[in-house]
């Protein structure tokens, strides 16, 4: 290309990024064989591979939900904080019209708790959200690992060693699948 030709505009042009995905089963398959050749039971340990291969499939799909699952909705969360202070403002005043001490007291008090509620109300889902970030994160390291073992370790392994590995990895996925931020959060 001379120094007159202009560049290919389309070269050039920013695409929007796409999330990683895990690799289809046939090119898991052409690594599997790979990481197996020579394994004597090589059938066995393929079948096992393949069942690594779907459990990785499934941690993935639970990190895309506990990645993008309550974010979506933390907008509404906060704006909901809003309804404790209108509530309460709403009391107070309606209590601070009653002539008196008391009435200006308890005007106060209906305030103060509104406040305190929608404090509590918008700090939820910031907790929720590093909840899910947290489990985020435990099932892509999960990922890995059996990605790595599956290509490391399922060529020599006994098969006790790889029955105690696929219980550790699945066992992993339920404790994962518990982690809460002590609110209201549920299991992804």
């Amino acid at each position: 290309m001379s120094a007159a030709e202009p560049e290919d505009v389309d070269s050039t042009k920013k695409t929007k990024e796409q999330p990683w995905r895990s690799p289809p089963l046939e090119e898991f398959k052409e690594r599997l064989h790979k990481a197996l050749d020579g394994a004597e039971d090589f059938a066995f340990r393929e079948n096992l591979g393949v069942q690594c291969w779907i459990f990785m499939d499934r941690v993935w799909q639970r990190k895309d939900r506990a990645a993008r699952g309550r974010s979506q909705w933390n907008p509404v969360r906060y704006a909901g904080a809003v309804i404790p202070v209108l509530a309460a403002g709403a009391g107070g005043s309606l209590v601070g019209h009653l002539h008196g001490t008391a009435s200006t007291i308890i005007g106060w008090i209906a305030l103060v708790g509104g406040l305190a509620g929608a404090a509590i109300n918008s700090v939820r889902p910031g907790v929720e959200h590093g909840v899910d970030l947290t489990k985020a994160a435990h099932f892509e390291q999960l990922y890995w690992d059996v990605f790595t073992y599956a290509m490391t370790n399922l060529r020599t392994d006994t098969p006790e060693d790889i029955s105690t590995a696929l219980k550790n990895f699945s066992k992993r996925l339920d404790d994962i699948a518990l982690i809460s931020g002590a609110t209201t959060a549920t299991a992804a």
